[in-house]
């Protein structure tokens, strides 16, 4: 099983927590967009700077909220990092969670929301300018408008978002943390059913994400999140129990990698000794090594 890592937190602590990942071999580190102070507001920006320095993990975003931004915005930045890093980066969208009214009006320019383009059309756009294969109506379809860009990872949690996936042959991302409803393994199998292989992913490349603290106990983690005011996590405990956990998630959804969402603890800026510990259970080794 692979594991990699999706981070939510603040900015302050990423670099630190970026060379841990890389270190102990943890596949990808991927980052989130959140408009909120001391985190991530532009993870094509962090993640590039980030791809430049790793030694072999896989930076991403997890993902560019789709709804507030231009597809060819996204494209054009996204093509530049794969020209200059290239395989080094890769780009996961989203719709994006409703914002603050007043950070939504300040990121629109005033314009009201109801006259945004549907995500579906904004996501084929985009997905066209980073693959060449724009449909042939579109206005820059005899242009080379952008370069080609990483490949594209879409992240959702409908059955609709999965079969998108599946027809574009983009990979898919489910993340439990915002969806746990028990039929997430069927929304898995309906991207798998339609999937049609294209360049960039000649099969299914699937992920799942689930938020994880990981204590040297599992009373110690969940009273950790008691004391820092946190929900529950998708998996929780000692990392023997959040290695048994993560690996029964993998065989239910029938994927190879789980990506999971660190809430607590962390030491400063780096993964505790349990993160390290859970590494070694689940096998990674650092990059660049024999076995990485």
């Amino acid at each position: 099983m692979k594991l990699s890592i999706l981070y939510f937190g603040h900015v302050g602590a990423v670099v630190n927590l970026m060379g841990e990942a890389d270190r102990l071999g943890f596949a990808r580190f991927w980052l989130g967009e959140h408009h909120s102070a001391g985190q991530v507001t532009n993870p094509l920006l962090l993640g590039a700077l980030l791809a430049a320095t790793s030694e072999g993990i896989r930076v991403g975003s997890g993902g560019v909220c789709l709804d507030y931004q231009s597809p060819l915005r996204v494209a054009e930045d996204a093509g530049l990092i794969e020209f200059l890093l290239p395989g080094r980066f890769d780009l996961g969208v989203t719709r994006g969670l409703p914002l603050d009214p007043g950070i939504r009006g300040a990121m629109l320019d005033g314009r009201p929301p109801e006259t945004l383009r549907p995500y579906d059309e904004k996501l084929t756009e985009l997905h066209g300018l980073l693959t060449g294969r724009l449909n042939p109506a579109h206005p820059l379809a005899d242009k080379k408008a952008v370069d080609l860009g990483p490949p594209l990872w879409v992240l959702g949690t409908s059955a609709a978002t999965a079969r998108w996936a599946g027809r574009q042959g983009t990979g898919f991302c489910f993340s439990l943390h915002h969806s746990p409803e028990p039929d997430g393994a069927a929304i898995m199998d309906e991207y798998r059913r339609h999937f049609v292989p294209s360049p960039e992913f000649e099969a299914p490349e699937a992920i799942v994400v689930a938020s994880l603290a990981c204590g040297p106990t599992r009373e110690e983690a969940l009273e950790t999140l008691r004391a820092h005011g946190l929900s529950g996590a998708t998996v929780a405990g000692s990392p023997a129990e959040c290695h048994a956990e993560l690996a029964a998630i993998a065989a239910r959804f029938g994927v190879e990698e789980v990506m999971i969402l660190v809430l607590l603890p962390v030491r400063g800026t780096e993964l505790t000794d349990a993160y390290l510990a859970l590494a070694q259970l689940a096998g990674l080794a650092p990059h660049g090594s024999p076995d990485g």
